[in-house]
């Protein structure tokens, strides 16, 4: 129609699967009610399981949206990350449920319709983000059971094991109590390696490697199930690799790092 031009908003709202579940209609409404206050509606995608939403979000992007925010839970936020890939595009989450939130929690983001607020304030850091066999994580990437395993560190030296252990690959991360936090803008990625050491007279405990560095290849002595930033897959090869300052991420004041 002549004299009508289309505006696309600057929004573009990833809702999972799981959420269009009865029981969330109450926080949907209150999440799109605050969205409309705070002057930062925009348009719906609602997933399917068969349902890619990399296409989807890239071509929302080609037509001008400039911030994507993953309605949902760490698995959510995952597939948004990795559609908007390298496409200079914002990412912004809204928290929702119990499950898979270590993500949002360490981003400094409220479960519910709090999260609308940190969106509206956008708060933005560059963040790094890993790779490992062409797919992009935020958080960890990790492999709790391995009978063996070799790890070629930026082709300069191997590290082995040849008992049961576990590897986490790791991006952003809080520390624990053998760990220290993984820092999301300082360009490496933490390979961080743990075997049983058994004692007589005490509780197991375990010897722990932490190796920085930009680039691992893993070669495990079979297919084992990992998981990335919550998403399971298969594999006996990890090939990973850091991006530096990949991702324009809104933060909150609490976030932990």
């Amino acid at each position: 129609m002549e004299g009508v031009i289309s505006i696309v908003p600057m929004y573009y709202y990833v809702y999972d699967e799981f959420i269009q579940d009865p029981r969330f209609e109450r926080d949907l409404a209150l999440i799109e009610t605050r969205v409309t206050d705070l002057g930062i509606a925009g348009k719906i995608a609602r997933l399917a399981l068969f349902r890619d939403p990399k296409e989807l979000i890239r071509d929302e992007i080609r037509k001008g949206a400039k911030t994507i925010v993953a309605v949902g839970n760490d698995v959510t936020l995952r597939r948004v990350i990795d559609a908007v890939g390298d496409t200079g595009a914002v990412i912004g989450t809204i928290p929702l449920g119990k499950d898979n939130l270590m993500l949002s929690d360490i981003l400094g983001i409220p479960v519910g319709v709090e999260a609308c607020d940190i969106l509206s304030a956008r708060i933005i850091e560059q963040l790094d983000t890993g790779e490992v066999n062409g797919r992009r994580f935020l958080h960890t990437v990790s492999a709790p059971q391995v009978s063996q395993l070799e790890v070629q560190v930026e082709r300069t030296y191997k590290l082995k094991a040849y008992k049961k252990c576990s590897l986490e690959v790791r991006n952003l991360a809080i520390a624990d109590e053998d760990v220290r936090a993984a820092n999301p803008v300082d360009g490496k990625l933490e390979c961080v390696l743990r075997t049983l050491a058994k004692g007589l007279f005490r509780k197991n405990k375990y010897n722990v490697s932490i190796v920085p560095a930009k680039e691992f290849h893993v070669t495990l002595s079979e297919i084992v199930k990992c998981q990335a930033d919550g998403e399971e897959f298969e594999s006996n090869e990890l090939r990973f690799k850091i991006i530096p300052k990949a991702l324009k991420v809104i933060t909150g004041k609490g976030r932990k790092f």
